[in-house]
This record gives structure tokens, C-alpha cells and sequence, in this order.
């Protein structure tokens, strides 16, 4: 039998090489097909609404598209203003149902595509900025192929598996005297499994790249490949002169080339170290070190060696800056990797490709007076644990079988059976929260922080059963200007005072860890805009100036449920979530489902949710106080005057009329009304 042949059998099937493989593409193409998000979702969630617009500008900038854009932002804002004055005829009565249906169908008909156009005009204000290498395209697909420099954990690991037996077991198995005593050593044996590695790994990463390829085709589509690669984002500040396919063809080929080096390295570490453990102990280490420990994101692109080359898209962009706000200064947050330079890497480490080659020959060539060792390694007991769980490690703290009211307008209030918190705010005190104990009327501070001076606790808490929740930010104060370091949610018993931190988010986008954690701008903004927050037994939801967001509270994954372009009210029950949306409509939106739902009849700009009905300003009748029956859907009016607001308590409703614009309050049992 050939040796190729019976090196190929041994790696592939004796060593289980096969498996692996075979393992690697299923956990692969299942991760891709379960996990992958686009790069925007809101283009998938609005796809139908974007694509009317892209079909129409796709493809170069021009002066047709500028006006394209300005005659649609004059329709759209036209089409909002007058909906919003037949709107208020329609409340006001100045109009019947037909005149308003047959005046807002086709204003409605305009404004369905409002989302898609916001989608498509923020991708013209990127294009306009530099028309000449920008063009219109559909990029979620090509920004999933190439648009990111994230190390594919479970291909490295695959390579460690299957290319440290390539040596270690002979070893292992005590074959290495035997190949030496053959005429020529274990030279060519050496040569033939380098060689076949190598080709099995260039055979492995053409298959990644044409799965990966295949996937984002099938998802997504990739059109337009022959577009500039500037008309992705991620590389806007490219220099490179390469179309979009170009790029993905060159990734793979520098990929092909760094994956060959990591394997050479593997293989010449092992004949070096001759042990399983050490050897993938310090090939690991060589590979996560450099892409982790160092503190700007393009340091790792300036190192020789096959890092750089297996996320090599950090190749093509271009420097990229960030304004410090204090000085007004720019700062560095990537470098750009010149061409000569790419050429000096790509040389350096060919070199040393081939050098550790040459070491692997020299090291199986014979050697008789080398036969006993001087000294042997004393066994030692390594500690091989990569710790790969970049999870939250925080698990569902909202507490099963009890269930809240939450109202925004009462988000700076929560009474249980014990105390009463509540924002306290003065002239003289920084703001704070504290609680009344209802036995004794003692008031004290509830968040008890002895870095007091670092943190700005929010207005706002929730609670559930005895568990309140609060939010607050940490604060790095060592510049002129103080920033916000991490937000974090902290939950605390009533009854034990015991706190427990049930998330965190890290919000110093120039002072990540070790660049472990990779945040947009756009996030970042939301999580500085946050104004309020509830939970489920799952999931934590932030309420931002203009959209809600659930975070599930043990995958740390983060999904926008709810758009809106004001925040008047909403409220939470536990499962179902109730807002007013731009109609002065409210909405039902099922977070176990997932769907919405609007309560006809229901026009109001305010309401508060009870345990069964709901309380609100009738729009249709003056602004009079109704109530909803959440069972049967059934209405009761409440007031026979107009009112300006209204709260309540256990006892009484409270209410301004909008008459003489004095306080009223009402019983219950709607037999008393007096004067406050």
C-alpha cells in the first residue's frame, strides 16, 4: 500500500479525522441556520417595504436619486401631517366616519412604506458622502459573507483535533524509534503527512468558504457582487480597489493560507513538545493570545504569523476614527494595513511556514547518538480548561406564579405588602430612590452603594412580589467629561435587602475588555436612552425614546418588539404589553407569541392598566375617564365631565376636570365626588 494512502487512512479513519469533519460542517451549518442574525434586521423586517424603494435607486448615485429622495420626504411628511389633522377631526367630530376613511386610506397607503424608506434614506445619507465608490444594494447577505473578523472557534478547534495526531501519536504509541531505524528515518513519511494536512486543510477551508457562501446565498442573496466593496459599511474607509465577490474570493485565499501555517505550527510544535496536552495547550495560546490580549483591533493585523491571515478582512479596511469628546481630538480605533505591509506579513510568514517545516524534516531524520534523551519532561499536571462560555451567567431571576401591573407613567413607584419605593427628588438632595416601611413610617435609602460617587441609580424601579429592581450606571469620572462604563440591573429581596446583579452591559465602546465585546453606535445609543424597564420569567424589556427591546436574560440576545415615533404610555401585565400607537390607538402586543392586536374603539392619549380592566380618556367622548373590561371587552363610562389627567389609589379615582381645571376625587362605587 502507498504511504500516502495509509497516512490518509490513519488521519481520516483510525484517528477519527472523518468524524470530526463531519461533525464540523453539521454544528456549522446548524449554527449558521439557527443563530445567524442579519447584519440589519430591520431591512428583513420590512423587506417588501425596502425593496420598493431599493428597486427604484439601485446601483450608483446620481441626481435623479437625490431627488428622488427629496420629493418622497416631502410626500411622507405631508402624508403624517395630514392624517394627523383628519385624525383630530374625526375625534373632534368635525367629520364622519366615511369623510375620515376616505381621506386617510390614501394617506395610510403612502405612509405603509415609511420604515422601508427610512431603511434606504439612511443608506443615501452613507452613499452621498462618497458616490463614486458607494452604490444602493441589498448588503445583509454580503455583510454576513465578509463584513466581520470574528474567529470561527469550532474550525480552530477542528484543526487542533485533527492535525496534533498527525505526530503526537506516533509519540504517544512509542513508533518513533521504530520509523527512525528505517533506511531513509521518517523523512518522507514527515513529508507525506505534511503534505496530505495540507492539502486536507486547503480541501476543508474551499468547502467552509462554498457552505458559507451557499447559506448567505440562499438567506439573504448576493447580488451585485461586482459592486465596490465600499458600498458595505464595514469598510467604508477602504483604500482597497476590490469589488465585493473580489473580496470574498481573497478572504478565502488568505484564510486557505493561514489555516496551512496554523497546522504547520501545530505539527511543529509537536515534535518539539511530543505531548497531547502541551501541544494544544500552546497552539491555543498562540492563537487566542494575540487575537484578545491586545488593546487596539488592528494590532493583530500587524503581527506575522497565521492570526491575522484566518480574519483577514481587517486586511481591507481602511483607518478609522473616533472624536474624543472631551478634547475634540481624533483617536485611532483601527489601522490601516498597507499593501507593502500586507506583503511583508504575507513573506515573514511564509518563511516561517517554511522553516517549521524544515525543523519537522530535521527532527525526523535519524540521529543514532541521540537515541537516549539528556533529560526527560517530569510529568506535571496541566491545567487544560479553555474557558469558552462567554454566557451572561445570569439565569431567569423574575420570579414564577407572581404577577405585576406595570404602568410607565408609575414607573418611579412599587408598593408590596411591606414597603413603598418611590423616586425621591429634591432642590437641596441628589435624586434617590427610598422606601417607607408601612409599619413603622421609617424611611431610609434603598440602594446602599459605597461607591456612591461612581454610580447615577436611574428613576425609575420595578417590582414583583417582594423582588424589587433597579437600574443603574457606572461611572468613570477620571476625564473632564464623565462617561458611562456599564449598565447594569440590580434585583434585591425586601425582605433580606440580599442584591443580586441579574444583567450587565458594558457601554465604553473605546474601553471594551480586551475587545471581547464588539458594540455599535446604535446600540450604544439605545442603552443611554433607556427610560424605564420590566421582566418576565425570560427576559428583561427596555423601554427606549422611540422603540422596546427584549433581552433575554440568560443568552444575553437582544431584539427590537415594538417601534413607535412617541412615547405617550404603555403598561405590562406579565405576557401582554399595551401602548398607544400613532393613531391614539392602543395595541396588545403578545411577548410568548410575538403578534399584536389593536382594541377597537379604544382612542385615547392615556390610560392605566389595572389586574382586569383598563382606564382611559375617551377620545371619542370628550376626554371623559372609561373603563375596559379586559375579560369581555365590555366599556363603562366612569366621569360625565372632560378630564385634563387622572391616577388612582386603593380607595378613590383622583381627576383634574378639564371644566374649571380643579382636582375631584371619586369613590369606587362611583357615589362620591369632592372638591380636592
Amino acid at each position: 500500500m502507498p504511504l500516502w494512502i495509509c497516512e490518509l487512512k490513519k488521519m481520516l479513519l483510525y484517528q477519527k479525522g472523518l468524524l470530526y469533519i463531519g461533525l464540523f460542517f453539521i454544528f456549522s451549518i446548524s449554527s449558521m441556520v439557527l443563530f445567524d442574525k442579519p447584519a440589519n434586521p430591520d431591512i428583513e423586517l420590512n423587506a417588501s417595504q425596502y425593496a420598493s424603494y431599493l428597486n427604484q435607486v439601485k446601483g450608483a448615485y446620481s441626481e435623479e436619486t437625490q431627488q428622488f429622495f427629496a420629493n418622497e420626504s416631502a410626500k411622507i411628511s405631508e402624508a403624517k401631517v395630514k392624517l394627523k389633522e383628519a385624525s383630530d377631526d374625526y375625534y373632534d367630530g368635525n367629520i364622519n366616519e366615511s369623510e375620515y376613511i376616505s381621506i386617510s386610506t390614501p394617506l395610510g397607503e403612502i405612509l405603509q412604506y415609511e420604515i422601508g424608506y427610512k431603511i434606504i434614506y439612511d443608506q443615501f445619507i452613507y452613499i452621498r458622502e462618497e458616490p463614486e465608490h458607494r452604490y444602493f444594494l441589498y448588503t445583509n447577505g454580503w455583510d454576513g459573507l465578509i463584513s466581520n473578523d470574528n474567529l470561527d472557534f469550532l474550525y480552530i478547534l477542528l484543526l487542533l483535533v485533527l492535525v496534533t495526531p498527525v505526530f503526537c501519536f506516533e509519540f504517544d504509541s512509542k513508533m518513533t524509534s521504530l520509523n527512525l531505524t528505517v533506511k531513509k528515518g521518517a523523512r518522507n513519511q514527515a513529508v507525506c503527512k505534511v503534505g496530505l494536512t495540507c492539502i486536507t486543510i486547503v480541501m476543508l477551508c474551499l468547502l467552509n468558504a462554498g457552505s458559507k457562501y451557499g447559506f448567505y446565498w440562499l438567506k439573504y442573496g448576493l447580488e451585485n457582487g461586482n459592486y465596490p466593496l465600499q458600498s458595505l459599511p464595514y469598510f467604508a474607509t477602504s483604500n482597497k480597489s476590490s469589488t465585493l465577490f473580489e473580496t470574498f474570493l481573497w478572504l478565502t485565499a488568505s484564510k486557505i493560507f493561514g489555516s496551512v501555517c496554523f497546522a504547520i505550527l501545530i505539527m511543529f510544535v509537536s515534535v518539539l513538545i511530543k505531548k497531547y496536552a502541551f501541544t494544544l495547550f500552546t497552539c491555543t495560546t498562540l492563537i487566542l493570545l494575540p487575537y484578545y490580549g491586545l488593546p487596539l483591533e488592528s494590532s493583530k493585523y500587524f503581527l506575522s504569523g497565521p492570526l491575522g491571515f484566518m480574519v483577514s478582512s481587517g486586511y481591507f479596511r481602511g483607518n478609522e476614527y473616533v472624536r474624543n469628546m472631551m478634547n475634540g481630538q481624533m483617536i485611532f480605533v483601527f489601522k490601516e494595513v498597507s499593501n507593502r505591509l500586507w506583503l511583508y506579513l504575507f513573506v515573514t510568514t511564509l518563511c516561517l511556514g517554511i522553516g517549521m517545516f524544515l525543523v519537522i524534516l530535521i527532527r525526523n531524520t535519524n540521529k543514532w547518538c541521540e537515541i537516549a534523551p539528556r533529560y526527560r519532561l517530569r510529568p506535571l499536571h496541566l491545567m487544560l480548561v479553555i474557558s469558552l462560555s462567554f454566557l451572561s451567567a445570569c439565569t431567569s431571576s423574575t420570579r414564577t406564579g407572581e404577577r405585576n401591573i406595570y404602568n410607565y407613567s408609575f414607573n418611579q413607584s412599587y408598593e408590596n405588602e411591606y414597603y413603598h419605593f418611590y423616586v425621591e427628588e429634591s432642590e437641596t438632595i441628589e435624586t434617590q430612590i427610598v422606601f417607607l416601611d408601612k409599619q413603622t413610617g421609617e424611611k431610609q435609602n434603598f440602594v446602599r452603594d459605597p461607591l456612591s460617587a461612581l454610580t447615577r441609580v436611574e428613576k425609575t424601579v420595578f417590582g414583583n412580589g417582594i423582588y424589587v429592581y433597579f437600574m443603574k450606571y457606572d461611572l468613570d469620572k477620571s476625564e473632564i467629561r464623565e462617561q458611562m462604563n456599564r449598565l447594569s440591573i440590580i434585583e434585591v429581596n425586601s425582605i433580606t435587602f440580599d442584591e443580586k446583579i441579574i444583567f450587565e452591559k458594558n457601554l465604553n465602546t473605546a474601553k471594551t475588555s480586551i475587545n471581547l465585546l464588539k458594540n455599535t453606535n446604535k446600540d450604544m445609543a439605545f442603552f443611554h436612552s433607556i427610560s424605564g424597564f420590566f421582566l418576565d420569567e425570560e427576559n428583561i424589556y427596555f423601554v427606549g425614546h422611540n422603540e422596546i427591546r427584549r433581552v433575554h436574560q440568560s443568552t444575553g440576545k437582544m431584539s427590537v418588539i415594538i417601534r413607535f415615533s412617541i412615547l405617550r404610555h404603555l403598561a405590562f401585565d406579565g405576557q401582554t404589553i399595551y401602548y398607544i400607537d400613532e393613531k391614539s390607538q392602543v395595541v396588545k402586543y403578545d411577548t410568548r407569541t410575538d403578534t399584536e392586536e389593536v382594541i377597537h374603539d379604544m382612542v385615547t392619549q392615556y390610560f392605566i392598566l389595572t389586574y382586569n380592566e383598563i382606564y382611559f380618556l375617551n377620545r371619542k367622548d370628550r376626554q371623559k375617564i372609561y373603563a375596559m373590561n379586559l375579560s369581555n371587552l365590555t366599556f363603562r363610562k366612569i366621569t360625565d365631565v372632560p378630564v385634563l389627567e387622572f391616577y388612582f389609589d386603593e380607595q378613590s379615582i383622583i381627576y383634574v376636570s378639564k371644566n374649571d381645571l380643579k382636582q375631584y376625587r371619586m369613590g369606587w362605587d362611583q357615589g362620591l365626588t369632592s372638591d380636592l
